[in-house]
Formats: structure tokens, sequence, C-alpha cells
């Protein structure tokens, strides 16, 4: 009952403040109000609202629909993200949820479809043909491959097709099997030469009579990867090698650039590298004989010599015939001889054979161009900034070109945008402050406000002293009452349970009343327009004068 008339009175003083307020202050107050419950009731909503934590992740489209499904039979709160490829739970459910979706099969690792080699457990029967046989196993092979494909690094969804032909005795020329592949990916990510080519494998791979070169890549863009017929490997190579080649003109840039920044200052010289690399796969094969000491006894060593002594008959000369002949003479005996020695030695030599397989990518040719503000650094020695330049781009000179030039720079468009960048920061400041004088101000005003109403709500009270006055004995100093005349009880004589007697209002005059309402009215007359008073007492004192 206390806290009743507590809350009362609290209601009370809360509803005559209210009262006290101006049509504005009740609007501001009111707002108030309304801003803080709304507050309080999202500031619930929030605080009541679970974790919500990773249930599933990478689903299809179908093991989507699915497993909320099921949620929302089991009156599971969830939230989708993600692109509806991820499901999220409260923290409090996500391992018993897990643990119900996994006996009733979700899930299943399927998408939209591509069922892989499960469809031969749901689809597959004593009666099915054999012609659908080869159907099935072309669809399993299809999503067994999307699976695959979708397992990649960026690679957000993926759809095979396969065309088949079959084997007839009847032709000579056998259709080619042919694959076609749509690849989805992620926002702003794009797929690699290498990626590209490894997809390209593991379809080409997967199905018989299937080669690389008849494979087909897009993205879901329409952009062609891999065309029938198309050098995938060399393809894929030249990137790497321009990659790579890019790679390093950067880096000698970066290291060329900060000298420059440090010498002329940043914004006051602009490099440029182009880099040839050598990527030709080179082996050089050196053998060396190495000549053994001097007192090394030989590893081998022959010697043979042949004599011939004897005599003979010796043909001696005659004269010529009539064809030129010569005709002998006659013989003549003569004594012969021959001597023939040969030597056959191997020392002990060495021998060293060493093969060095030249790195790929050293450096064929490079130019370095570099233009330097003639506005801040013309007094500068070029020759000296050319050996700075050469140093720090390791260049190797003839082979390798490195220019310097000193030019005006234009520096409009750099201006222009420092200078807007400048504003704009300015501008965001000044909104930044004005957002926050407003609420500010705002927050100054409904204080005002309330305090103003507060005040205004409070009465004005003054203490008067009345002094004490003196106690009237009631029953010994009233005079006596004529006879015939009860007296009335005091107020002290009435008993607790009798009803207090009524005490008559007194009289007003109708007249008094009528004067009291006429100079209120006069009042407000002279308050709202003193001028016409003002015009016509001066009327009425000109007509009585």
């Amino acid at each position: 009952m206390r806290n009743t008339v507590k809350f009362q009175a609290v209601a009370g003083r809360m509803r005559g403040a209210f009262d006290g307020f101006t049509a504005g202050q009740r609007a501001i107050t009111a707002i108030a109000v309304i801003v803080a419950l709304v507050g309080a009731a999202v500031f619930v909503s929030w605080a009541s609202k679970p974790s919500m934590t990773t249930l599933f992740t990478g689903l299809s489209s179908t093991d989507a629909s699915s497993i909320t499904a099921k949620l929302a039979e089991s009156g599971t709160p969830y939230e989708l993200a993600d692109s509806g490829h991820t499901v999220l739970v409260p923290a409090s459910d996500v391992n018993q949820k897990r643990i119900d979706l996994a006996g009733q099969g979700l899930p299943s690792g399927g998408d939209d479809g591509a069922g892989g080699y499960s469809i031969f457990t749901k689809e597959q029967g004593i009666t099915t043909s054999d012609k659908m046989t080869k159907v099935n196993i072309k669809r399993a092979t299809e999503g067994e491959l999307q699976k695959a494909i979708e397992s990649l690094d960026k690679v957000t969804s993926a759809k095979v097709l396969l065309a088949i032909p079959e084997d007839t005795p009847f032709t000579d020329e056998q259709a080619k099997t042919t694959a076609s592949v749509t690849v989805g990916m992620r926002p702003n990510a794009t797929l690699e030469a290498g990626k590209v080519e490894a997809i390209v494998h593991l379809v080409s791979t997967a199905v018989p009579k299937l080669t690389p070169a008849q494979v087909t890549v897009v993205d879901t863009k329409g952009n062609l990867l891999n065309a029938p017929g198309a050098a995938g490997a060399a393809t894929s190579g030249a990137d790497a090698r321009m990659a790579q080649s890019q790679a390093y003109s950067a880096s000698v840039t970066r290291n060329v650039q900060t000298i420059m920044d440090k010498i002329v200052g940043p914004g006051n010289a602009t490099v440029n590298v182009q880099s040839e690399l050598n990527f030709d796969q080179t082996q050089i094969e050196q053998k060396e004989f190495i000549q053994g000491p001097a007192n090394a006894k030989p590893l081998y060593e022959k010697q043979s010599k042949e004599t011939l002594d004897g005599t003979g008959n010796v043909p001696q000369g005659g004269v010529l015939g009539p064809d030129s002949t010569l005709v002998p003479s006659g013989n003549a005996k003569s004594s012969q001889k021959y001597e023939a020695t040969k030597s056959e030695t191997n020392n002990a030599i060495g021998e060293r054979r060493s093969v060095t397989n030249a790195a790929t990518g050293a450096v064929k040719r490079m130019s370095v161009s570099v233009i330097v503000n003639s506005n801040t650094a013309g007094a500068l020695n070029a020759g000296v900034l050319k050996q700075q330049i050469v140093a720090a781009a390791g260049a190797v000179l003839p082979r390798d070109t490195v220019e310097v030039s000193k030019m005006p720079f234009d520096t409009t468009a750099a201006e222009a945008a420092a200078k807007a960048a400048e504003d704009e920061a300015q501008s965001q400041r000044q909104s930044e402050l004005v957002g926050l004088g407003k609420n500010v101000l705002l927050g100054l005003l409904l204080l005002a406000a309330l305090l103003i109403g507060f005040r205004k709500s409070r009465k004005q009270t003054a203490t008067v002293d009345l002094g004490e006055l003196p106690s009237a004995d009631y029953g010994t100093d009233l005079p006596a009452l004529p006879s015939g005349v009860d007296r009335e009880p005091t107020p002290l004589e009435y008993d607790l349970e009798d009803e207090p007697p009524a005490i008559e209002a007194p009289q007003v005059d109708p007249q008094s009343e009528a004067r009291i309402l006429a100079r209120l009215e006069i009042g407000a007359l002279v308050d709202e327009n003193p001028d016409e008073v003002a015009r016509l007492l001066r009327s009425w004192i000109s007509e009585r004068s």
C-alpha cells in the first residue's frame, strides 16, 4: 500500500511537471521518451539475441534447402551467409544440430543434381538397361568431376558436360570425345593459367579417349579460359615467364625510385624499367686432363724391333721399245738389309669431367629510364645520378642501357588532385563537427527543457509566521443561551462516529462578482491593446472636459 502511494505521488509530480511545459517542451520531451524507449528495445533485442556460429559452410543449394527446412521444423533459429552456402545457428545448439542432421544424411555432398556415383544407389535397379547404365556412368563421372573442380581454391561452382560418342563398327572414323567445363569464381577472383591447365588435365585423364585438346573451359562471365586445340602448357609457361619478368622489373623500379626520392624528393623523379630474362635451358660439359707427377712410372710400355737382311736378283735397265716399255737387258745380284723399331708407352694421366646446368631467368638485357624534374634538380650532375642509378639497378654496362634526362614536370593534375583530396577531407571534418554539434545541441536543448519544466512546476511558497494564538476554552467562556435553546456540542464533544456538521458557504454578492469579471476583462484588454485603451481614455477625458 505504501509503495502504491509513493508511486502515485511520483506519477503526480511528473504529471504536474509535464502540465507545466510549453508545447515545444512537451514535443521535445515526448521525442526524448520515444527515442529512449526505442533504444532500450534495440538494446534488449541485441542483448537477448543468441551468439550465432557456423553450422555448415560450402553447401550446395540442395543441401542448404534441406538443412534450413529441418531447422525450421525443429524451431531452431538460423541465418544464411555467403550467398546461401553457409548456415549459422546459435552456438549452444551447433554440436547437437550437427549430430541430428548427420543422422538424417545431411549434408549429402551433392550439388544441384550432381550426385556422383551415389546415383547408382538411388536409380540403379535390376531392370536397368545397358544404355541407361552408360548414361548413369556418364552422369556419375560428370558429378565427381564437378565436385573435384569445386574443391579448388577460388572456385565456388562448376558444371561438367561430357560428349562421349558410341562405338560402332560400321564407320572408319570415330567421333572424338569432348568435354565442356563451366566454373564460377569468387568475386574479384581470377583463375591463373596453371589452374586452368590443371582443370583441363583433371578432366581429360578421368574420361577415356579424351585428350586435353578437346576440353573447353569457360567461366560464368563468358570468358574463354581454354579452347580446343590451344597449347595450354605453352600458354601457361609464357604467362609465368612474363610474370617473372614483370616482377623483376618492378623490383628494380622500387630500388631506383627509393634512391631518387631521397636525392630529389618524392614526386620529382619517374623511373621506368624494362627487363628481358633468358629462359633458355643450357647444359655445359667440360673435360680436363691432369698430368701425373714427373717421376711416375708409366702404366704400360711396349717396344718392338724388326730386322731383315738378304740377297736377291735386281733387274737391270735396258732400252725403250716401240710402245715405250723398258726392255730389260738382264739381272744382277745385290745384298738388301731392313730394320724397324716401334715403341708404345701409356703414362698415368687424370681426367676431370664437369656438367653445369645454367639456371633460367638470368638477365639478358635491361633498360632503365629516369626522368628528373629540372625545376627542383636542375643543379644536380647527370653523370653522378647515372652512377647511382646503375648501382641501384644492378645494371651491367654496356649490356644494359641507362638513360637519365632532366625535364620540367607538369604538376597541374597532381596539385588539383591534392587540393581535391584536401577539400574532401576538410568537408568530411566539417560534416563530422556539424553532426557532433547537432547532437550536443539537441542534448543541451533537451536538458534545458527538462530543467525549465521542473522549475515551472515547482510551487512558489512563502513562510508566514502566524505567531501563537490563545487557545479557546469552549466549555467556560461561551455566554449562556436563552431558555429553551439547546447548545450545540463543541468540536471536542463530537463523537468520532458522528457526522461533522455542515458549514454553510458565505453568500456571494452578484454585483461584486460582476465588478471582478469586468476588472479582469479590462486588465486583459489593457495587456492586449494598450494603445487602443489609451486612445479610449483620452477621448473620455476630452468629452468630460
